[in-house]
């Protein structure tokens, strides 16, 4: 197993700066996704770690070798142990998928036992004789992943491969590749701006903007403990409400709601402080109207319905009025567009001083 240091990481085209300061660890034999819009950088991140492109300054270090530095300690891409799935698996046409997978290995072991091995691995015993174009999407990938591994690489790089499946196969050919990853032990970068797959496949996400890690954490934390009001809104559905700090928890137009974040049982804001709160959608609970001593008064603009769930859109009657909330429920409870309910918002939540989220 090989873990994956990046420290101090700067990136320029010309005038423009796409990486600042970027510092980042990839703990050996886990996954970390790289998550960001497009444009802040992650690209290029994956490209300099890959050996595909140069740092301008800062560090690559696998296993503690640094492989990008100054330009007397920068290795070679091919001498870096590193393997890589491109977003179209970028399989080779003429060749079959036992081919393919063993492209990369001395020639006498092409037709050995790893490439074997590596078929049954991805569930395609039989399958060696096929072409790509013979292939579903989800085994082209399967077979993309294959190759990759067939060198045993310290690391693995996965630049958005799923991006090109349809939506009814990527859960599957998630599961897949997570468990093949796992099974191997073999540390892994996803780069991905799809939110659900960097939460769902990853030991530890990190988040890039404009050009810089702006938070790392577990998918858990991240979603739970977003940085900031940005940041929570790009790893999920948000409601952001005001209100003010106290002590141990913030003053809302839905009552007082416990902070997520105190520090030694206490906010660090110091009281009265204008608050941006984080209300996630599985957090509003709706109850039937007049429901005592429960929540504001409010109304259904919108339901949509979703099978296992059901995404509403609801305005307050009173306390917010101007404000539209989003509320996640089960999918067997049906709420009728222009429905009166009492809305309940359940902690802890999180909250910044409002003068930081402009």
């Amino acid at each position: 197993m090989t873990d994956l240091v990046v420290t101090g990481l700067n990136k320029a085209f010309g005038s423009q700066a796409v990486l600042e300061g970027v510092d980042l660890t990839v703990p050996a034999g886990s996954l970390t996704a790289i998550l960001g819009p497009s444009g802040s950088g992650k690209t290029t991140l994956l490209r300099i770690i890959a050996g595909f492109e140069p740092a301008d300054s800062g560090t690559v270090a696998l296993g503690g070798t640094v492989v990008d530095g100054d330009h007397d300690e920068r290795v070679p891409s091919e001498r870096r142990n590193i393997g890589y799935v491109p977003q179209e698996g970028s399989l080779f046409p003429h060749l079959t998928v036992a081919r393919n997978i063993g492209f990369g290995l001395p020639r006498r072991s092409r037709d050995g036992e790893r490439v074997d091995e590596l078929l049954e691995m991805i569930g395609m015993s039989g399958l060696g004789r096929r072409y790509p174009h013979q292939l579903s999407g989800g085994q082209q990938q399967r077979v993309a992943l294959a190759r990759a591994l067939a060198g045993r690489p310290g690391l693995i790089l996965l630049d958005e491969p799923f991006s090109g499946l349809d939506a009814s196969l990527r859960t599957s050919v998630r599961a897949d590749v997570q468990a093949l990853l796992g099974q191997t032990g073999t540390t892994a970068l996803l780069v991905t701006h799809d939110q659900d797959e960097a939460l769902s496949m990853s030991d530890h996400v990190a988040v890039i903007r404009r050009g810089k890690i702006c938070q790392r954490d577990t998918p858990q934390g991240m979603y739970a403990n977003p940085a900031d009001a940005e940041l929570a809104r790009f790893v999920g559905e948000a409601n952001l409400i005001t209100g003010v700090f106290a002590p141990t928890w913030v003053k809302t137009p839905f009552g007082n709601l416990m902070l997520h974040r105190a520090s030694n049982g206490r906010t660090p804001y110091p009281p009265d402080t204008p608050a941006v709160v984080l209300v996630r959608p599985e957090q509003v609970r709706l109850q039937p109207p007049g429901s005592v001593g429960l929540g504001l008064p409010g109304r259904v603009l919108d339901y949509r319905y979703h099978g296992h769930e059901a995404m509403i859109r609801l305005a307050p009657d009173v306390g917010a009025p101007d404000l539209v909330l989003l509320a996640r429920a089960p999918g067997r409870i049906e709420f009728p567009p222009g429905s009166s309910v009492s809305i309940v918002i359940q902690g802890p939540v999180v909250a910044w001083p409002a003068g930081d989220q402009a």
